[in-house]
């Protein structure tokens, strides 16, 4: 019995031998040995120039392309357009990439022959601007005495806690704009310096009258030497001018600290997230107008990167402490930074695509939601489409409102304002807790009916042709704050804001329950 277990495990042993020297072919093996892939600078932030060298073992003098890979499950590679470069006779290739904005991607150059290089994932750095009042605290509002100097010292490679303890590289002679606020929310450039070897600046100013004076700083643009990095703005810095007297008694920046979270609240790491189906999917919308997604480190004002009309740009806007900004691929609305422990949150944050609108069309957006505070009050965060031309928008009308939900709400709230029916529809629709993933909310406009999506599933619809506005239409993205009062730190980020015009190949989509109608107030 022992003789013959011996003789089958021999025989097991063997087997198992032989299926693994079938299953790695030679070929296979002595190209993962010989094949190789470098891309530096090691540190880099979205849209920067990276250097690919490396060798593709079995592929001399072929065409060369970038493959990505978001890591997500279920994630296949996908095929960058365009050729990039082509290797030698030893398969060798040498040439300049354009770095991405997101987290955690994957990157391997592929041959024309099918052969394809070893995998490097991508970690870049985010932008970030800090500003200081006087050597404060970081981010801290503070006051001056009328008609006395101060200073604004501006540090672009701030070392921080979270995002911010892997600083971006410093990129010296980098323009920095100083800019004050007006009283429309608008920004003007007031001075200008330009970075370090440090990258660091320092702004002196002279304060007037007695008031407040809010300023931020804008890094341009560069887009030289393979560079396409684009412009990124700090949070707002509040001054407070003041009287002598006093200027003294609150000279020193308030250090009245929160609980506040290193990382958000709920969330998950980019390759942690699920998949959530969208609308556009589902009803086969097409290849959109638009797509806006920052994926290779744009500014607000750069053109979708993908889309049929690649135009537009947004306006941001903010009358309190938030910003919007391109983060991870995507626009975030934060309202400060949320590194820093204290106070300094409040009023409203927006962003407003100009350029591209629709009368008729499919709209949808992909958002998650992350709090850094377990304390205060919910910002409401916002998704509307607004008349793009000023004489549309008579008594706040014409406005679709695609959701309106605060921080783990179960209800959003969506609607229209129509001019036309002189008539308003309302109603809120249950939905699941939207923090810890990413969610899509979709709308569709044509001539005699709106409907609002979540995740492919139709939430209501309102079937009048009055109650459809009849005018361009354009996304505003909004954090909203209870005017300057304390809520909590929060960080609204958009994967992507896509825009199709109507056609007749998309399937036709479910109709929802009816919303509330309600006549309008006031001789609106």
């Amino acid at each position: 019995m022992k003789q013959r277990l011996s003789c089958l495990f021999t025989a097991f042993a063997t087997l198992l031998a032989t299926l693994a020297l079938v299953g790695a072919s030679p070929s296979t093996s002595a190209q993962r040995q010989s094949s190789s892939l470098s891309i530096t600078p090691k540190v880099f932030v979205g849209g920067q120039a990276l250097r690919f060298v490396g060798r593709i073992a079995g592929a001399p003098r072929k065409k060369v392309r970038i493959q990505t890979r978001t890591n997500r499950s279920g994630d296949s590679w996908i095929t960058r357009a365009g050729t990039v470069g082509s290797t030698n006779g030893k398969g060798q290739f040498n040439f300049v990439y354009r770095a991405p904005n997101n987290f955690g991607i994957s990157y391997r150059v592929r041959a024309s022959n099918g052969r394809t290089s070893p995998v490097k994932i991508l970690q870049p750095r985010q932008q970030e601007v800090v500003l200081s009042l006087n050597g404060g605290a970081p981010q801290k509002s503070g006051a001056v005495a009328a008609g006395a100097r101060f200073v604004i010292k501006v540090d672009t490679t701030h070392t921080g806690r979270g995002d911010l303890g892997r600083p971006a590289p410093a990129f010296p002679g980098r323009q920095l704009a100083l800019q004050q606020r007006g009283a429309g929310g608008g920004w003007s450039t007031v001075d200008v310096a330009y970075a370090s070897n440090l990258g660091t600046a320092r702004f002196e100013r002279y304060a007037g009258n007695p008031g407040k004076v809010v300023y931020r700083v804008r890094q341009g643009d560069i887009r030289s030497g393979g560079n396409k990095i684009g412009w990124f703005p700090s949070f707002p810095l509040e001054v407070r001018v003041v009287n002598g007297r006093a200027a003294a008694r609150t000279s020193t920046p308030s250090t009245t600290t929160r609980t506040v979270a290193t990382t958000p609240q709920f969330a998950a790491r980019t390759s942690q997230y699920t998949k959530t189906p969208t609308t556009s999917g589902k009803y086969k919308w097409g290849p959109p107008a638009f797509d806006f997604a920052w994926v290779d480190g744009e500014s607000l004002t750069d053109a979708p990167y993908r889309g049929t009309r690649r135009k537009g740009r947004w306006l941001d806007g903010s009358n309190g402490s938030g910003r919007a900004s391109h983060y991870n691929g995507g626009m975030a609305l934060s309202t400060n930074v949320s590194d820093f422990a204290g106070r300094g949150d409040h009023g409203t944050t927006s962003a407003t695509l100009q350029g591209n609108a629709l009368t008729y069309g499919r709209w949808e957006f992909r958002r998650r939601i992350d709090v850094f505070e377990k304390k205060g009050r919910n910002y409401r965060v916002n998704i509307d489409l607004v008349p793009e031309r000023a004489q549309d928008r008579r008594c706040g009308t014409n406005i679709i409102k695609v959701a309106s939900v605060g921080f783990n709400s179960r209800k959003a709230k969506i609607g229209v304002k129509s001019a036309r029916a002189n008539k308003s529809w309302s109603g809120s629709r249950r939905i699941p807790r939207l923090s810890g993933r990413p969610h899509s909310f979709g709308v569709e406009v044509t001539r005699g009916h709106i409907s609002w999506f979540l995740d492919g599933r139709t939430l209501a619809t309102v079937k009048n042709r009055k109650a459809v506005p009849g005018v361009p239409l354009t996304p505003r993205l909004s954090l909203v704050g209870r005017k300057q009062k304390e809520m909590q730190r929060t960080r609204v980020l958009y994967d992507w804001q896509r825009g199709w015009p109507l056609n007749k190949q998309a399937k036709k989509a479910k109709a929802g329950p009816g919303l509330k109608a309600k006549k309008l107030s006031g001789g609106c």
